[in-house]
């Protein structure tokens, strides 16, 4: 809770929050009664991490009557990055038309802000409006598609669901008194994978642009939540912990935490072969 106010600003302005690539509606349009949009929060180098999605839990197009479609959001390039990763990046945009990049840096302090490209564009995804679910989840997340859908079907589109894994907690990262008078966060969910409504979609949405930004995602989706009077939703078959991909059991978890690419390639099968695309 102490240390002296960063060099950066946390203001909201909302109106200069720009998209640089979105993702390609052609193909892709989601009927807003049964669709699932899975959000992943990646970043330009993680290539390998989008690869290994695209192969495994992020094919499937359709499950249980649901239309289901992955993209990822990130950040820009730094200079350094873009010599390195600049015409992968392009080539990956132009072959998957699945990538959702805002105007700021990528950074683990501007996760904040692939969430709020996230919200925008789930709000307002391919101008036909909400779709009925959203899900947001890390890069390095195994999802068994079967039983996520089980946990969605659980909650119609109108509830207002802020689901995963709860935390109550106090401050545990430096942080200035003035960006954070208090010495307990609300209730928030782990960042890593979250489940929401279109309804809550829509409220975070319009609160997003008004609400100064807090740098750590999870505690500013959680601000967002107490004002909105929304409670977080535990739910422990979204398990933010690291285990072990060769022995964690999808009986009834929906995402599990801590895979590498080749960990999601090898256990797929495993996980997923319930399941149909």
């Amino acid at each position: 809770m102490l240390g002296d106010r960063p060099s950066y600003l946390f203001h909201n302005n909302w109106i200069d929050y720009h998209t640089v690539i979105e993702p390609s509606c052609a193909f892709n349009r989601l009927t807003r009664r049964k669709s699932l949009l899975i959000i992943v929060k990646s970043a330009p180098h993680r290539l390998q991490n989008r690869d290994a999605i695209r192969a495994t839990w992020g094919k499937f197009k359709q499950m249980e009557n649901f239309r289901i479609r992955t993209i990822f959001v990130m950040g820009t390039m730094s200079a350094k990055e873009s010599e390195t990763y600049g015409n992968v990046l392009e080539a990956e945009h132009k072959q998957f038309n699945d990538l959702l990049i805002g105007d700021f840096i990528d950074g683990y302090r501007n996760n904040t802000f692939k969430l709020m490209h996230a919200l925008k564009f789930a709000q307002n995804y391919c101008s036909t409006g909400p779709v009925s679910y959203v899900f947001l989840v890390d890069d390095d997340y195994m999802i068994s598609m079967k039983n996520l859908i089980v946990e969605v079907e659980k909650h119609p589109p109108n509830e207002r669901l802020y689901m995963g894994w709860r935390f109550d907690t106090s401050p545990f990262r430096l942080v200035s008194l003035n960006d954070y008078p208090f010495s307990q966060y609300p209730p928030y969910i782990s960042a890593g994978a979250v489940l929401l409504t279109s309804q809550t979609v829509r409220e975070f949405y319009l609160a997003i642009q008004h609400l100064k930004v807090y740098p750590f995602d999870d505690v500013y989706a959680g601000i967002i939540a107490y004002k909105l009077g929304i409670m977080p939703q535990h739910n422990e078959n979204f398990r933010f912990w690291s285990g072990n991909p060769e022995t964690d059991v999808f009986d009834h978890v929906a995402a599990a935490h801590g895979y590498a690419p080749k960990d999601l390639l090898q256990q797929n099968n495993r996980v997923n072969n319930h399941s149909n695309n």
